[in-house]
């Protein structure tokens, strides 16, 4: 839709025509390619190692999976099988036995089943798939921009800036992340058929266009974020009369619907855990979550590092949560002289800022960024084209200048030297730093004698990842625990006291539900002092409570502590090591996860 001379001779005349090329498409792809390729080594993380359970079979724990089509139902909300879970030590104890988390992705489970079907030993080879589909999703991005933008440098470099998104490293990394790969390819091309429909009168296109809106919308609820480009596209650049701007949008509606009608019948949804919530069953909910994520979400798009929301206990309001409102207010008054003159610079805000709104529905994430980003970098390609460009559209307004050109150098070093940098760090480490996550799960070799012992694991940093321990001992073939106990998140120091033969009582100095904890149990259905959680073979009390969080908690075991039934570990110098229990009465204190984590 714009247009634009490439013509002269001179050295930008030449890049600006090389930009221009429809062979950009390409480069981008090479150039994602290259950034992420070495993710092809990184195995399988977390989640992966339970979808390898329920593909493959497991005879242990068989009882808590339903089928390789229930891969990505991880919780059911029912009590009888997390009480089952949590007795194996998959669940943590203070989870809520109502919790739900069951997520309607029916594309790319099949996916993983044709992995499993081809290559069941070799994640390398599901890694190339997922990169596979990295690369459609770059080829169709670039496919957009030069629709959108037209034939002209800035539709080249944009397509260039998403190649390396670093938001994109985490699902190009991590097999089982590859759903919004899957997803935004999806809602990527139906994007383009419906402009094909509308511009260029092709009437067969819409046909496409919405079979692949189903699409995006039955690979990840996040797809649903296409309808805010549909929406966006019927608001700015359709040139058709409001009505049949409205009435291009109802094939869409009607699908939108269908999907939630299906999705709900089939029992998938989330309830009763910890930063996901549905938006229609809990709306009250979600207005607060909203609120909250939604400028964090859009400076993470802008500014990266939304993972950091996890830090705090109270994102509304927080230090993150300011910073994020002033940043994103700088960039909307700069943005604001382009936007005023420019439709298809309207296009781009208006889906990204709608684009927001489905993926505060859990909590932030660069990961899910992609389809924000699909609109951001459209825009920010239109503001440097009015900074920098000698025939862009720049105010005459003095200060607007004085102030526009940091802010675009800024978002140059983040999008254009930093960006690619961080692209192939999450791409290698999708979850974090390997290292320090590597520490987080306990890969001790045991003896057979494990098996007919419960692994109490005092103080690891992140509970469920030690948890993992289980399906990663059954994965290697290796003896594994017959439970695994993990009392307490480590990040902080953590306090044991010793109460009679069989009782701890242990006190962590951040109390329990911080960080990813808080995902197993939401605010709405706190602990409460005298609060006892039955498991098989070990009683959790909840003995004191602050900031609606349990603070103290009694760990009473049927047995003795030093009984051969119990096996003990520590988180200590950054790894996991044997422990045994204080003596009756006496307390100590173990130093803080963070303190090796994130150097010594």
């Amino acid at each position: 839709m714009h247009e634009q001379s490439n013509g002269g001779g001179g050295l930008f005349a030449r890049l600006g025509r090389a930009l221009a090329s429809p062979w950009v498409a390409a480069v981008a792809v090479g150039i994602a390619l290259l950034l992420t390729f070495r993710s092809v080594d990184n195995g399988l993380e977390l989640d992966d190692f339970f979808h390898r359970a329920v593909l493959t079979g497991s005879e242990r724990f068989g009882e808590n999976m339903r089928g390789p089509q229930s891969m990505f139902r991880f919780l059911p909300g029912d009590p009888e099988q997390a009480k089952r879970a949590m007795d194996d030590g998959f669940l943590p104890w203070w989870t809520d036995p109502w919790i739900k988390a069951e997520f309607f992705q029916l594309i790319p489970t099949q996916t993983h089943i044709l992995d499993y079907w081809l290559w069941p030993e070799r994640p390398e080879l599901m890694h190339v798939h997922n990169l596979a589909w990295f690369a459609l999703l770059v080829l169709l991005a670039a496919r957009f921009y030069r629709r959108l933008l037209g034939p002209t440098w800035m539709a080249g470099v944009a397509a260039l800036l998403f190649a390396v998104e670093d938001a994109h490293g985490t699902p190009a990394g991590w097999i089982c992340n590859r759903n919004i790969l899957i997803a935004a390819s999806f809602g990527i091309g139906c994007l383009i058929a419906h402009d094909v429909w509308r511009r260029d009168g092709r009437r067969w296109a819409l046909g496409l266009a919405v079979a692949l809106w189903a699409a995006s919308l039955c690979s990840k609820e996040a797809g649903i974020a296409t309808c805010a480009y549909l929406f966006a596209y019927a608001v700015w650049l359709d040139d058709s009369t409001p009505w049949r701007r409205f009435l291009t949008l109802v094939p869409y509606g009607i699908v939108l619907v269908g999907w939630r009608v299906v999705r709900d019948l089939l029992g998938f949804g989330v309830a009763n855990i910890g930063y996901y919530v549905d938006p229609i069953t809990d709306p009250g909910r979600f207005a607060e979550a909203l609120l909250a994520r939604y400028p964090v979400m859009l400076f993470g798009q802008w500014a990266g590092l939304s993972e950091l929301s996890v830090l705090f206990s109270r994102l509304l309001g927080s230090p993150l949560w300011w910073i994020s409102i002033g940043y994103i207010g700088v960039l909307g008054v700069l943005f604001f002289p382009l936007l005023r003159r420019d439709r298809v610079a309207r296009f781009f805000a208006t889906g990204m800022l709608l684009a927001v709104v489905p993926i505060c529905a859990t909590f932030p994430s660069d990961r899910l960024l992609t389809f924000v980003g699909l609109g951001a970098l459209g825009l920010l390609v239109q503001f440097w084209h009015a900074v920098f460009a000698a025939d862009g559209p720049r105010p005459e307004l003095r200060a607007w200048r004085v102030a526009a050109i940091p802010v675009a150098v800024l978002l140059v070093l983040i999008h254009v030297v930093a960006a690619p940098v961080i692209l192939a760090h999450r791409a290698t480490g999708p979850l974090g730093p390997r290292e320090m996550l590597d520490a987080c799960y306990v890969n001790l070799p045991f003896d057979d004698s494990i098996e007919e012992q419960d692994l109490v694991v005092v103080n690891p940093p992140v509970p469920m990842m030690a948890s993992y321990c289980l399906l990663i001992y059954d994965y290697e073939g290796m003896p594994s625990p017959r439970a695994i106990r993990t009392l307490t998140s480590g990040m902080g120091a953590v306090t044991v006291r010793r109460v009679d033969d069989c009782t701890l009582e242990v006190e962590p100095e951040l109390g329990y539900l911080t960080f990813l904890d808080r995902l197993f149990r939401t605010e709405q259905h706190p602990l409460h002092v005298g609060d006892r959680v039955e498991l098989a073979r070990m009683t959790a009390t909840v003995q004191s409570v602050a900031d609606d969080r349990p603070r103290n908690v009694a760990f009473r075991f049927e047995t003795p502590l030093e009984d051969r039934s119990l096996r003990w570990l520590r988180f200590q110098n950054g790894q996991f090591v044997p422990w045994a229990p204080p003596k009756v009465g006496e307390e100590v204190t173990l130093e803080p996860a963070l303190k090796y984590l994130f150097g010594k």
